[in-house]
This record gives structure tokens, sequence and C-alpha cells, in this order.
């Protein structure tokens, strides 16, 4: 079926990015009939790639106009859009189907001028440092974001990096959870799609890079274990239930039409990649002491630890996408005008962003909502199971804070400055995070014997790890009391590891070796995984 695409003139919900500067070309596309709406239009290329919710009907952004004939709202709909939007036609497309009737002419859908926007220039060159240059690409193939770093493989200082630059995954629009994109990539057909998305974008870097004087020699291309097969376009049945297995190591060399040679890292566990192994390479080259953790909260928590006879554990659960920003009422991914961090001051609560902006925000980060779930707690109007608190709370500071609580669309919230709110659903996602990377961590230091006492050294990887204060991870019962001090940002580990692989092939096989003798702790599959993750389900416990 065809759909015809054009700009919202307007009347719909608040942009989520300044207008284009000049109304863009309506878009036609050719979808199939019957499938879901949301993935045949963000899937097809043709739009500016979003980080939706994979049709929890909550995130908002795959917002789109019916003109006419617009089929009455849904409950999901009714929780997103106000009435005026509803009458105007405005729905949500991961609740709709392309039509499976014939029709003569297109479809015709509007939708908000911004997601016409071309992605932003990923490449950021270092001047003086490419014209002629061989290079090594390193990429991290996040489920949400795509970062990468050029560096020279000859030239007066090899190694250096030259260029760099990060994206959103252009296959985000199936949604922004690893599982989803399996159940998206199970057909040959969807991991078709889906590959052919993840490839393209390395290959515009790769173009990129050859306009601007430079020729990539080899990439190395660190991802977790299902965007790894997703990109090499390899059967993910394996991955998609359990009892889980990886359909290869990784730890290879392959060539795919149209890009250099990939390098793909071990892949030591069906949820543990090689992101992971990445970031391992990059934190042992840094002689890193040991016993340490490598942790990575993203939409899974993998974690390793290496004992301090070199020994690695790895674990991993899944966290869903509440911590980069997808799925709480007003999350975001942190960016401009996005909150990441609350204070409480003399005259209440404040929302803070890093450009300084104090007016209406377009939402809130991961590390801003655990700021504020950590004041609320403290002052009493969240309680450990992560509920509003129904009595009165003592201080006068804390009762300003719940008078902004309100039962609206049948849901409590929490009015918060700059027009935010925080939704009691928020907070469960929030504890459901807490809950999953707690029960891996304890489960990861019990299993080594380690004390978290004994722990030399905590990395936190991400950007989490980079604004995150240990302090609260604490408090909220995400890391055990004491190792807060021990927490430090490991930025992006697995693009250094990734760098690192690039440049120094030969350091392959020996970490593909300390893989292979990895003890994995299948924590999901455990009979009493459920009874030891509903303990944890309380902030400091």
């Amino acid at each position: 079926m065809k759909i015809r695409l054009s700009p919202s003139p307007g009347d719909g919900p608040a942009p989520e990015a300044p207008s284009a500067p000049s109304p863009p070309e309506p878009l036609e596309l050719d979808v199939p009939a019957g499938e879901n709406l949301s993935r045949a239009l963000w899937l097809s290329g043709r739009l500016r790639p979003l980080p939706l919710c994979g049709g929890l009907g909550r995130c908002g952004r795959c917002r789109l106009r019916f003109p006419r004939g617009a089929l009455p709202p849904l409950p999901a709909e009714e929780a997103v859009f106000s009435p005026r939007e509803l009458a105007a036609g405005w729905r949500l497309a991961c609740r709709r189907h392309v039509p499976e009737a014939a029709r003569a002419v297109p479809l015709e859908l509007e939708l908000p001028r911004e997601d016409f926007a071309p992605e932003a220039a990923a490449l950021e060159i270092v001047p003086g440092r490419m014209a002629g240059r061989e290079l090594a690409l390193a990429v991290d193939l996040g489920t949400t974001s795509v970062h990468w770093r050029a560096l020279a493989l000859d030239g007066a200082e090899p190694g250096a990096a030259v260029a760099q630059g990060s994206f959103l995954n252009p296959q985000a629009g199936a949604g922004a959870d690893v599982m989803s994109r399996l159940a998206a990539a199970r057909a040959p057909r969807g991991r078709a799609r889906l590959a052919r998305l993840a490839r393209d974008a390395v290959r515009r870097i790769a173009d990129g890079l050859r306009a601007s004087g430079g020729r990539v020699a080899r990439v190395c291309l660190a991802a977790n274990t299902a965007m790894t097969d997703i990109f090499l376009n390899r059967d993910v049945e394996g991955l998609c239930a359990a009892p889980y297995r990886a359909a290869h190591a990784g730890h290879e060399t392959v060539r795919l039409p149209g890009l250099p040679p990939v390098y793909i890292p071990p892949l030591p566990a069906p949820f543990v990649g090689g992101d992971v192994s990445a970031g391992l390479a990059a934190l042992l080259e840094a002689r890193t002491p040991r016993p340490f953790v490598l942790a990575d909260l993203g939409t899974s928590g993998e974690l390793a630890l290496v004992t301090a006879r070199g020994k690695p554990l790895l674990a991993s659960v899944p966290l869903g996408p509440a911590l980069e920003g997808i799925g709480p009422e007003c999350g975001q991914p942190a960016g401009p005008d996005v909150v990441t961090d609350f204070s409480l001051g003399p005259a209440g609560l404040e929302a803070h962003s890093p450009d300084g902006s104090s007016g209406p925000a377009r939402g809130v980060s991961a590390t801003g909502y655990l700021s504020l779930i950590d004041i609320l707690l403290q002052w009493g109007l969240l309680d450990a199971s992560g509920l509003f608190a129904g009595a009165s709370p003592p201080s006068p500071l804390a009762r300003g804070l719940a008078a902004g609580l309100r039962a609206e669309r049948g849901r409590m919230r929490l009015h918060l400055p700059r027009g935010l709110w925080l939704a009691a659903a928020d907070v469960e996602e929030l504890l459901k995070v807490k809950a999953a990377f707690a029960l891996a961590l304890d489960a990861l230091l019990a299993a080594a014997g380690t004390p978290p006492r004994d722990v030399a050294a905590f990395r936190l990887a991400g950007a989490l790890g980079e604004h995150v204060r240990p302090d609260i991870l604490e408090r909220l019962g995400l890391v055990p009391a004491g190792l807060g001090p021990r927490i430090r940002a490991a930025g992006n580990a697995a693009l250094d590891g990734a760098a690192l692989l690039a440049l120094r092939p030969e350091k392959g096989a020996a970490l593909a070796r300390l893989c292979a003798g990895a003890r994995v702790l299948p924590l999901v599959e455990d009979p009493d995984f459920h009874h030891a993750y509903l303990r944890r389900m309380r902030f400091g416990a």
C-alpha cells in the first residue's frame, strides 16, 4: 500500500525540536498492508530516527495525524493527547496498522515537521589530520545510539583520533529495547531490513571520511550480541527464548558488501556481547586495579567482574528503556532543554539542564529521574515501595512539594518545574530497573566471593556514568552501601575498546581467550529469579 506523508500545518503536540526553516517535501512510501504503522514508517529509512517505546503507547513520539477518517481514539491515545488533539485526528502510530483494504489513492497522513528533518551531521573532523590518511574506524553500535571514532593508521601520529561523531540508531523505530529488536528481526525480512539500516549508517560514516580525504582500511564494530547478529543478518532465534544461546562466539573478521573488513569482538554470552568484551579490553589496557566491576546500564544491564586473579564473571538482566529516557511520560535522552538533575533550594524543587536553560523543558533524562526520586524519598513524598505518600508530609517544604500531586486522567502525577511531571508509573519503571540491576550485581559479587568492600574499582560505562552521582546510586539501592566512593565513570568503554582493537588487531586473540574462560551467570533462567527480583523491589533495600 502507498502512504503519502506530509508535514502537519500545526494544531498538534508541542514539537521536540525547532521546525525546519522551510516546509519539507511530502514523502510517498510503499508499505506492506497489515504491518504496524509505526514500524512501517520509522524503519523506512526516510524519516528522522526516533527512540520509540516500541508499542507501549507511552512516549508519544510516533504521533501522526489523520486529516480525515480518523478511527475512534484508543485508551492509550486518550492518555497521551488532549481532547482537542484527538478531535483534530492525532493518533499513535504504534497502536495502528497499515489498512488491509486496497486503495486507489495513497493513504494520507501528517507528521510533525521535525520528523522530516535530516539526521544531524555526525562528522566531527580534527583540522589538519585527515587528508590522505589510512584510517581504522571504531563503532559502538548501541541499541539507542551509534558512536564512532576514526583513527590514523599512518603518518606522524599513528593512533591519533582524526574524526568522531554520534547519532541515533536508525533501527530505533523497531522499539527501544533489545527484545523489541529481536522480535522485529526474528523473521528474515525484518532482520534484513534492520541489517540494511545499520550497515547503511556505517557506510555513510566511511563515505563521509572518504569525502574528507581519508580512507577506512578496517572497522571494529562493538555491539551486544543481538545487535551484532542483526548487523550481520544472522539467525537470532537462539536469543528470542530460553534457554538462550548465541549463534557464534565472535572474534572474527567479516566482509560485507560496500564496507571495509569488519572485526567483531568476542561475544562471551547470549546477552553479554562485544560491547562488554571491548570495554574489558579498554579497562585491562588501562591497568584498572583488580578486582574490578564494569557495569553498562542501558536497555539491558550488562556486568563483568574481573577477579584479583584475572578470572572474568559475567551477568546480564533486562532493564527496559527507562535509563535511555524512553518510557517515562516525560522521558527524554539527555540533550538541550532536557533536565538531567533536580535539587531542592529555598524556593522548592529546581530542575537543571546542562545548557543552563530555564524555560519549559523537553523532558527528563535518566539521571534527572534518579535525582528526583532520591529527593522525594528523603522528604517523604515517596515510600520505599515507590508509592506516593498518602498522609501529609510533616515539613512545610515537603508539603509544598506535595501540593503538586494530582489525579489526572486516572493517573497520579506530581507536577514539577518547567512544565514537567512525574507519574506513578514512571516510578514503578525505575524501581524495576533498581531491582534488576541490584540483583545482578549482588549475584555477581556473591559468585566471585568478593564482598563489596573488596572491590578495588567500579567502572560505570555510558552517559549514566558520566552524570549520575554515586551517593544517589547507594541511597536508592542500586549498589551496596560503601561502594559509592569507588564508582568512577568509564566513559564510552565499548568505543575505547573498539578503537584499541581496530588499531591493534592482535589484541583480539588474547581477549577471545579471556572471554572463553569467563563464567556466565544465567540469572534470568534461575528458578528463583522472580522471587529474588521481587525482594529487591524497594528503594534502598
